[in-house]
C-alpha cells in the first residue's frame, strides 16, 4: 500500500494524531517532532519495492529501539541526508533531546496501535483515486465517537492523500462531503477548497458552529476556511457565529419612520438607515427548517437572488419510500469459517496483528544483517 508513503510526503503523520503541532508558530511540516515520521514511511517505499509500506508496520518500526532505527535508515543514500542531524545528536550525546523530539510523535503514534486498526489499514483493497474515469469509487466512511482522536487521525491519514488524488484534472466529477468536520483533523482543507472548483470537485462541509473549527483547526486556518467558501445554508446558530454570518449577508438601506406626539400637534420624520440585512437575532432564534444562507453563481448562470432566508421543505413521504428501496450492504467478508461455522473475526485479526508485529522484527533483523555484513556500513551498528 503506497499510500502510507504518499502521505508522508505532504505532511508528517504526527500532525494527523497530535493538532497541538499545527498551533505551534514554527511549525513548518517537517521539523525536527514531524520530519522522522515521514522518512520511516519512505523506507518501507524503498525496502523491496514497497511491499511492507503500510501505516501500521510504519507504526511497529517507530516502536523499535533508536539503535535499531537509525542505522538503519542511515544505510540507505536516499535517507542518509535527512537523518544525519538526528545521528548527530545521538552520537553527541544528546539522548535525551532527541528521545524528547522523537516522543512527541511516537506517544500519540502508539495509541492507534490496536489489531482492528491494523486489519483496517495493513492491505489496498481498492484504489484511492475515487473519480478515476476508468474505475470511479463511491467511498464512505465512519468515525467511532468513543475513539473519535484515535480513528480521527487514520481518516485525515486517508482524506489527504484521496484530495490529492482527486484534485486533479481530467477527472470525472466527484464530491468530498464531510459531516461533523471537527471530529477529524484535515490537512490542506482550505487549499482544497480553493482549488478543487476548477477541477470539478465539490466540497460540502457539515459542522456544528465555528467556533468548533477554530477550537480544532486553529484561528488562522479557520479562518480561511469560512471565508473561502462560496454558498452557506444555516440553521439556527448563537453568539459569534450569528454575528459573523449576519456580517457576511451584508446590510442594506432601510427606510424608518418616527412618530412624535405632543398635546399641539403629530410630527412625522422619515429617515434611511445601512441596517443588517438578516440580523443576528433572526439568526438565532430560527425554528427547524428555517434556513439562512447565500449562493454563488457562474458567468453563464446568474443567480439575482444570491442570499434567501426561507424554509426548506422536506418531502418525507418520498424520503421514506427512497430509503425503503435501498439495498442492504453486501458482506465483504464474514469470518466465518465454512469447516465449524464460527466466526474467526477475532482470531483473524489478531493473527494479522502478530503477522504484522513478525514481519516488523524480521525485516529489522534481516536490515542489521545486512549493516554488518558490509564493511562500509557496519560501523553504523558498533557506534556509541
Amino acid at each position: 500500500m503506497l499510500f502510507c508513503y504518499h502521505s508522508s510526503r505532504y505532511f508528517s503523520v504526527c500532525v494527523l494524531v497530535n493538532r497541538t503541532f499545527v498551533y505551534l508558530n514554527d511549525f513548518p511540516g517537517g521539523n525536527l517532532s514531524g520530519q522522522p515520521g515521514g522518512k520511516f514511511t519512505e523506507f518501507f517505499h524503498i525496502y523491496q519495492d514497497g511491499k511492507y509500506c503500510t501505516f501500521p508496520h510504519a507504526i511497529e518500526f517507530l516502536c523499535r529501539p533508536y539503535a535499531d532505527i537509525f542505522p538503519i535508515l542511515t544505510s540507505y543514500p536516499e535517507l542518509e541526508n535527512y537523518l544525519s542531524p538526528f545521528m548527530d545528536a545521538w552520537l553527541g550525546g544528546a539522548q535525551e533531546q532527541l528521545q524528547g523530539q522523537i516522543a512527541s510523535a511516537k506517544i500519540p503514534l502508539t495509541r492507534m496501535i490496536s489489531p482492528q486498526l491494523y486489519w483496517v489499514m495493513s492491505d489496498s483493497e481498492f484504489p484511492l483515486d475515487i473519480n478515476n474515469p476508468e474505475r470511479p469509487i463511491i467511498l464512505c466512511v465512519g468515525n467511532n465517537p468513543d475513539r473519535q482522536n484515535i480513528y480521527g487521525a487514520a481518516l485525515g491519514l486517508y482524506n489527504s492523500r484521496i484530495v490529492k488524488l482527486i484534485n486533479k484534472k481530467n477527472k470525472l466529477k466527484s464530491a468530498v462531503i464531510i459531516d461533523e468536520l471537527p471530529t477529524i483533523y484535515f490537512k490542506g482543507l482550505d487549499g482544497l477548497i480553493a482549488t478543487a472548483r476548477s477541477n470539478k470537485v465539490a466540497v460540502c462541509l457539515g459542522f456544528q458552529d465555528f467556533s468548533q473549527l477554530k477550537r480544532d483547526y486553529g484561528d488562522k486556518e479557520a479562518a480561511v476556511v469560512m471565508n473561502t467558501v462560496g454558498n452557506i445554508f444555516s440553521g439556527q446558530v448563537v453568539g459569534e457565529t450569528a454575528k459573523t454570518l449576519s456580517e457576511r449577508f451584508g446590510k442594506v438601506l432601510q427606510k424608518r419612520q418616527s412618530i412624535s406626539i405632543n398635546r399641539q400637534d403629530v410630527s412625522h420624520s422619515f429617515n434611511t438607515q445601512m441596517d443588517s440585512l438578516i440580523p443576528p437575532s433572526k439568526i438565532s432564534t430560527l425554528t427547524q427548517g428555517m434556513f439562512v444562507g447565500a449562493v454563488s453563481d457562474n458567468f453563464d448562470e446568474r443567480i439575482e437572488q444570491k442570499i434567501f432566508h426561507a424554509e426548506i421543505v422536506v418531502d418525507s413521504k418520498k424520503v421514506k419510500e427512497e430509503t425503503d428501496a435501498y439495498s442492504p450492504i453486501p458482506v465483504i467478508n464474514d469470518f466465518i469459517d465454512k469447516s465449524t461455522g464460527k466466526c474467526e473475526m477475532e482470531r483473524t485479526i489478531q493473527e494479522n496483528y502478530n503477522r504484522i508485529k513478525a514481519e516488523v522484527k524480521r525485516i529489522v533483523f534481516d536490515e542489521k544483517l545486512r549493516i554488518a555484513n558490509d564493511p562500509r556500513l557496519a560501523p553504523l551498528l558498533y557506534r556509541k
